[in-house]
């Protein structure tokens, strides 16, 4: 799904809306295992990722966390970094070449002042984020790891071929000795 499309989509924006919001987007490329935001900085951009994907992590005592792994077609930004001003709690590293179209935060604000009704188009952005996020809390909280797994096969498969099997493991809460023999016992 294009920029375009996305924006026409989740933020419900006209054609002429989703043109002008383009305009304050700009191209950038990183190479693999390029740091986009770290833990304890402010998330200056919202990034939306034409190619590649993007690991969002943290160390928790001493234990490498994933959060999510985004792919093409997706927002990324810490959330509470960018709507509260806090320090970002992930970090972002690209796990292959990647390019993206980002957003400063002063040229997202200015959307207000360009787009009518701009407030509810917002609220309807953010509350699909955070439908995202309760999602997986609902999933983590009411399924055993192999529900997981399967859930995760059947909507994120070709992460498999993109990724490194560690990282899909710690993000469905597992060590990767367990993911591979849930692989194996499923197959």
């Amino acid at each position: 799904m294009s920029l375009q499309t996305s924006l026409q989509v989740i933020l419900h924006l006209t054609d002429a809306e989703a043109q002008e919001a383009m305009r304050f987007f700009l191209p950038f490329t990183y190479p693999k295992n390029t740091t986009l935001l770290e833990v304890g900085k402010e998330a200056p951009q919202l990034f939306f990722i034409q190619e590649g994907y993007i690991r969002i992590h943290a160390d928790f005592e001493g234990k490498e966390i994933t959060q999510w792994i985004s792919s093409p077609a997706s927002f990324i930004t810490d959330l509470s970094s960018w709507l509260f001003n806090q320090p970002a709690k992930w970090n972002f590293t690209t796990l292959t070449e990647v390019s993206l179209l980002a957003i400063s935060k002063t040229d997202y604000q200015r959307l207000q002042g360009k787009i009518a009704d701009w407030s509810p188009k917002e609220k309807d952005f953010i509350g699909h984020c955070f439908n995202q996020m309760e999602q997986r809390i609902f999933q983590f909280l009411s399924q055993n790891s192999e529900e997981r797994y399967q859930a995760f096969c059947k909507e994120y498969a070709f992460l498999f071929n993109h990724v490194p099997h560690q990282y899909i493991a710690s993000l469905l809460g597992m060590t990767p000795e367990t993911l591979s023999r849930l692989r194996a016992k499923l197959r």
